[in-house]
């Protein structure tokens, strides 16, 4: 004999019931008395079932109430069912699944046809040819068991969720994070206004203002996403501007995995610099591929000889482990992780013996997977302010894996007057990744003779293991006298056109720059960074280097950093920092921050500041800073304060400062107004993609996404940011709710498109709850187990300890229902009228009132 609260078996069934069931017993085992339960564990097939021991219940009426429903918690019956169905935990979809009736047991199993079990990744052609030729008989589904053996089903009946296990051996094989594009979602007609506003008032007695407001339109219809940016500026001084910055359409092309762009935008900048157009551009979208096929990874190949593990580590650390049947293997989803660290792989054999070897691993910006390719093709005109014509432009680029060690990339650049041509490759190899490629020009300006000149390019990275030294990038380029990229070109043809006829243009003719870091092990870190660039046409050379460390003693964390600037017209300067930083406290985690810094011609300041974060959900933020300058013979101090509050609604900030003759203050705000089906929301500022929570009723339940996020009293709440063609889970938190409702489902997953405002409807249930104190007109208990129905005929609570009953869904007066037994003398009816609540008064508990259930007519 056990109490159901320590048996597993019992703690499965309870956590199942909801909201009804065992739940609301559970609830109620804490009022007056302990209940002693005994739980006895049978197996059956496809269910979790228990059966409670009634001789263990209060004597009287209530040995005779029959509690076998509760046996198997919340028993699913046959029936379609709107589902989230997940294969080995990786979530494929929302399915309408038909439950049919089982004979192995009380509740009803999903069935699969062909369609599903292809979306789910089955691989059919190992299913015996019996069964695959049941299922291509048109409306013919089979439970799970019978199409693949060892195969099993869970149903979370709360959650909809039913979750299917299957062997790996009998799946397709498909790159991990994959969503198909079946279930990508377009979303809702919607628009968006996003703004960043700010007042910004410094100086000493002749202050000066300045105002700011940038702007983020969209409108969503169908598959297409209209899209502006610009922004306004203002001054005291009595100068204000609006400048458009983007305007364009835009839709996905899915079977090419790539966007159509309709408008003003920019091209891509991966092979040729990135130009204003106007115009049309098809470019491939990499977040279109799944999680583990962006960026670049290797593949690894290799050959057991048995049923074998696979393991890859990278940098000491496991990055990917899985089991391949005999033969030779291929695994080619691993994830991009940076610029690399060469693989180590080993293969254990099912008799023990182990195999090792390495795969080199360093990687470019320009690098793809093998296989892979990568395009861009865009036509229009040159959108710059600066020209006096827009002339018309087409520009291609194309890259592709080769192989596992070396990536093509090639395009061209076509204008009135220019063309140009690249060609390059970029290596994978045991010494590092190496890129290099060529770019040969041509142009004719509208008055000179014809310029035409070359421009090569190096780059290389590397991660050295053994020392943990990372070369993140070093590259050269040099350009011929001759050269012109098409932005310099477009220039140099419009200058004679210009009523000044000046030439600003500067043309580089080499630069250098290199980024190496060097992890120290118990010493720190250090980095060493640098650029420098000469030109064909200006003497002198930019020159820009850094040097820092990194290390903590204990909590307290600093840094040491030297930067030098030189610029070509001989002004140079190096400053020295030093940064200390220091965390502090618990129950509200604080950080003191003190900079010293230095500079070559004198100067000296030293500053310190305190920030911190208030709230549970940290959505108020503040920074307290002191600091003092000095040098050139003078001497200033300053402070300053900030804060920023996340609501839902919008983003506030507020700063204030002052110092040696002068003043400063500034005012923000940034958020979004998001028109949708439902209406009008405010919102925190939105990112590309969002989405909009529809729960009616739920005002204040926190949506755990964002920071001070929460559905708002129209039941509505935008979620800022989601990420496009993968899978993300909102979740609701009813912490803040009224009592009187409930969430029938309290997470969701989408896989929204680029640009979507995709709706997620979380059902409620709304409705007064009570605690009901009730006795027969006797003064007796009423039987524990009893049923308790609405005037409806809906079961809305159980009978459950010391003759309490939790009730849910009730109107503000009325009477239940209470039956135990089939017959009159076994039912009777319980009057009831709860305490008038205000329209906006939300309970934090719930209301308890006493009951008389006296016989009667039902």
């Amino acid at each position: 004999m056990t109490m159901l609260k320590n048996n597993p078996l019992g703690r499965l069934v309870r956590a199942r019931c909801h909201p009804f069931g065992l739940s609301i017993l559970s609830v109620l085992f804490v009022c007056e008395e302990v209940l002693a339960v005994e739980v006895v564990s049978v197996p059956v097939a496809g269910s979790s079932h228990v059966e409670f021991d009634n001789s263990f219940l209060a004597s009287g009426s209530s040995r005779n109430v029959d509690i076998s429903r509760f046996d198997r918690g919340n028993v699913v019956l046959p029936g379609n069912y709107s589902v989230d169905v997940f294969v080995n935990q990786n979530w494929v979809g929302r399915q309408q699944m038909p439950f049919k009736v089982s004979e192995e047991g009380a509740n009803a199993q999903p069935c699969f046809d062909k369609r599903l079990l292809e979306a789910m990744g089955v691989d059919l052609d190992k299913v015996i040819a019996e069964i695959r030729k049941q299922l291509n008989v048109a409306g013919t589904c089979l439970p799970i068991n019978q199409v693949i053996s060892g195969a099993t089903t869970q149903f979370d009946f709360s959650e909809q969720r039913l979750d299917v296990s299957i062997a790996q051996v009998d799946m397709s094989r498909s790159a991990r994070g994959y969503v198909s594009p079946e279930h990508w979602e377009s979303g809702v007609t919607a628009a968006i206004l996003g703004y960043d506003a700010s007042t910004y008032r410094y100086g000493g007695n002749s202050a000066m203002t300045q105002n700011y407001v940038g702007l983020n339109t969209g409108l969503n219809i169908g598959q297409w996403r209209i899209r502006h940016d610009g922004s306004y500026s203002s001054s005291s001084n009595g100068k204000s501007e609006y400048q458009g910055i983007l305007t364009y359409a835009q839709r996905d092309l899915t079977r090419l995995q790539s966007q159509l762009t309709l408008g003003d935008a920019y091209t891509t900048g991966e092979l040729f610099d990135s130009t204003a157009f106007r115009g049309v551009r098809i470019a491939t979208d990499d977040r279109m591929l799944p999680d583990s096929m962006r960026g670049y990874s290797p593949t690894v190949r290799g050959v057991a000889s048995t049923n074998a593990k696979v393991t890859v580590r990278q940098n000491g650390v496991t990055i990917y482990e899985t089991t391949v049947a005999p033969g030779a293997f291929e695994i080619n989803d691993l994830y991009a992780t940076g610029y690399g660290g060469d693989l180590d792989v080993s293969v254990l054999e099912a008799d023990g013996r182990t195999s090792t070897f390495a795969v080199p691993y360093a990687s470019m910006p320009l690098s793809v997977r093998p296989g892979v390719n990568r395009f861009s093709v865009t036509a229009g005109q040159v959108r710059d302010s600066r020209l006096s014509t827009q002339p018309a432009f087409a520009q291609g680029t194309w890259q592709r894996g080769l192989t596992n060690t070396v990536t093509g990339y090639t395009g061209a650049s076509l204008s009135q007057g220019y063309g140009a041509v690249l060609l390059g490759s970029a290596l994978n190899t045991p010494f590092g990744a190496v890129g290099v490629d060529i770019t040969q020009s041509q142009a004719t300006p509208v008055t000179g003779k014809r310029m035409a000149g070359t421009s090569t390019r190096v780059s290389y990275s590397k991660l050295i293991d053994e020392t943990a030294t990372n070369f993140s990038i070093a590259a050269y380029r040099y350009s011929t006298g001759g050269y012109l990229s098409l932005n310099d070109a477009v220039q140099v043809r419009d200058e004679p056109k210009r009523s000044d006829g000046e030439s600003s243009l500067t043309r580089q003719r080499s630069r250098a720059q290199v980024a190496i870091s060097q992890a120290l092990g118990q010493e720190g870190s250090l980095y060493v960074s640098g650029s420098t660039v000469d030109y064909w046409n200006r003497s002198g050379t930019d020159v820009n280097y850094s040097l820092g460390y990194s290390n903590h003693v204990g909590s307290l964390a600093y840094s040491f950093s030297a930067n030098r600037q030189r610029s070509a017209f001989d002004t140079d300067e190096t400053v020295y920092l030093l940064s200390l930083t220091l965390p502090f406290g618990r129950s509200r985690p604080m950080t003191a921050t003190s900079n010293i810094s230095r500079d070559s011609n004198g100067r000296a300041m030293t500053q310190a500041t305190l920030s911190g974060a208030l709230f549970d959900d940290s959505s108020l933020s503040y920074g307290i800073t002191s600091g003092r300058q000095s040098g050139g013979g003078q001497q200033s101090t300053n402070t300053s304060a900030n804060a920023q509050y996340r609501s839902a609604n919008a983003e506030l900030s507020v700063n204030a400062g002052s110092g040696t003759g002068y003043s400063q203050v500034g005012l923000g705000a940034r958020g979004a107004i998001v028109a949708h089906p439902g209406g009008v929301t405010f919102s925190q500022p939105v990112s590309e993609t969002i989405g909009i929570v529809e729960a009616h009723d739920a005002s204040d339940a926190r949506v755990l996404n964002s920071a001070g996020l929460k559905v708002d009293s129209r039941g509505y709440a935008v979620v800022p940011y989601l990420t496009p063609y993968s899978m993300n889970t909102v979740d609701l938190d009813p912490k803040g709710m009224s009592t009187d409702v409930e969430l029938q489902v309290s997470s969701q997953q989408v896989a929204p498109r680029a640009g979507a405002v995709v709706m997620l409807k979380y059902p409620t249930v709304s409705g007064r709850t009570a605690i009901i104190h009730a006795l027969q007109a006797d003064r007796q208990r009423l039987p524990f187990g009893a049923s308790v129905f609405n005037q409806q005929g809906q079961e809305v609570g159980v009978v459950g300890q010391a003759s309490k009953i939790f009730a849910r869904g009730l109107e503000s007066k009325g009477n239940l229902i209470v039956k135990w037994e089939d017959g009159a003398s076994s039912t009777c009816v319980l009057p009831y009228e709860l305490p008038e609540r205000q329209k906006d008064d939300k309970s934090s508990s719930y209301q308890q009132i006493e009951a008389i259930c006296s016989l009667g007519k039902v």
